[in-house]
């Protein structure tokens, strides 16, 4: 298995932008052929040992596994769910929060649509998710480490700024993708956690808000040429969309820990995107002409990406985080509403996975209106 379950991410946002019943269930018949089907072949709960979940870190054979062992923890609770979740996150000396950036943050925005929507069935899969993609950079956050920084600032839009200006990075990768990260941080992992370390967390909620606006500006207006939006960068505002629905949830104390995660997170995509640049005027200067918050669901529903599983959390977040930060001028709608107008489908995989075309993955209206 290469691509994780997005299942639940398009049937909550597509319910959340108001789909009806009958395209609901389209878009979950729709779905369900893309999917492995769980048989036989597949390791069961059985084979887990909770006592030795390390060993068992990037083995996606037992992806079915890790979900019937956290579904059994759920039982064993009485079906609290969050409880179990706060225990096997957030407990012990190197608790396994530390590794939820895997697999491109999909563990965050896992348990984050499981909060939303009060799912326990998406909690299990968001804790399989961590096991099965936990993130090498836990090592980071397990250990204290040394302070790198040549300079200090609560603003991580500044250290991107900093990092597109920082010639260490020029020609690291002949093309972007997150498979080029391993040579990324081979050559220079050293100015990545630099550039890490400058960023200081003083104001936790203050900094909460800066990292949703900026991973809406990193995914909504770094698009190229032919209007295709960058597919990992994108990442970097569901993310964030999904550290802000967890928010609660996360103890006070652990909070910190969870904004750094997400800083290395976005420093170090941004390096293997090949640093675009943040085009902050592609959102301010939208000219809305009276289209609201109900045109922009309504576009949403209709638009010929509405079976992309990918395609509506991006309209889903901004609206989230206007309901969490007010309107900002609008600044959020205006951000969908750039979306909306010109999301052509996406772009930044480089090379790709072996054996998998990434440039196949979603909807593109270059396939869709090629001739």
């Amino acid at each position: 298995m290469v691509l994780h379950d997005h299942m639940p991410h398009i049937l909550c946002s597509g319910l959340d932008l108001g789909q009806d019943s009958a395209l609901l269930i389209e878009t979950y018949e729709t779905v369900m052929k893309t999917l492995v089907k769980i048989d036989h072949t597949f390791a069961r709960g059985e084979k887990i040992d909770g006592g030795r979940l390390r060993e068992y870190f990037g083995k996606r054979e037992l992806t079915v596994a890790f979900v019937d062992f956290f579904d059994e923890e759920f039982r064993k609770e009485n079906g609290d769910w969050k409880k179990v979740v706060e225990r096997y996150l957030y407990e012990g000396e190197r608790p396994l929060m530390n590794g939820l950036i895997g697999g491109l943050g999909h563990p965050i925005i896992h348990l984050a649509y499981a909060y939303d929507f009060e799912c326990k069935e998406i909690a299990s899969e968001g804790l399989s998710l961590l096991l099965t993609d936990y993130s090498d950079f836990h090592a980071l956050m397990d250990e204290p480490q040394s302070d790198n920084s040549t300079y200090k600032t609560t603003s991580l839009a500044e250290v991107l700024e900093r990092v597109y200006h920082d010639s260490r990075f020029d020609n690291l990768t002949q093309h972007p993708g997150i498979v080029e990260m391993e040579k990324v941080m081979k050559a220079q992992g050293t100015a990545v956690i630099e550039h890490w370390n400058a960023w200081q967390v003083t104001d936790q909620l203050q900094q909460l808000e800066h990292i949703c606006d900026l991973g809406t500006l990193l995914a909504l207006t770094t698009f190229d040429h032919e209007q295709e939006f960058d597919f990992f960068l994108l990442h970097l505002m569901t993310v964030a969309h999904g550290v802000r629905s967890m928010w609660l949830h996360i103890p006070e104390n652990k909070r910190v820990d969870m904004l750094r995660e997400y800083g290395l997170l976005a420093i170090s995509i941004y390096v293997c995107q090949q640093r675009p640049p943040i085009r902050s005027e592609r959102i301010t200067d939208v000219e809305l002409g009276g289209r609201d918050w109900e045109w922009v669901r309504k576009t949403a529903r209709e638009h010929p990406a509405k079976f992309d599983v990918h395609f509506y959390k991006a309209v889903r977040a901004p609206e989230e985080f206007k309901g969490t930060w007010g309107d900002k001028d609008e600044f959020y709608l205006k951000a969908a509403v750039r979306y909306l107008d010109d999301f052509r489908g996406w772009t930044g995989f480089g090379e790709g996975i072996p054996g998998f075309d990434e440039k196949q993955e979603g909807w593109s209206a270059r396939r869709e209106y090629s001739v």
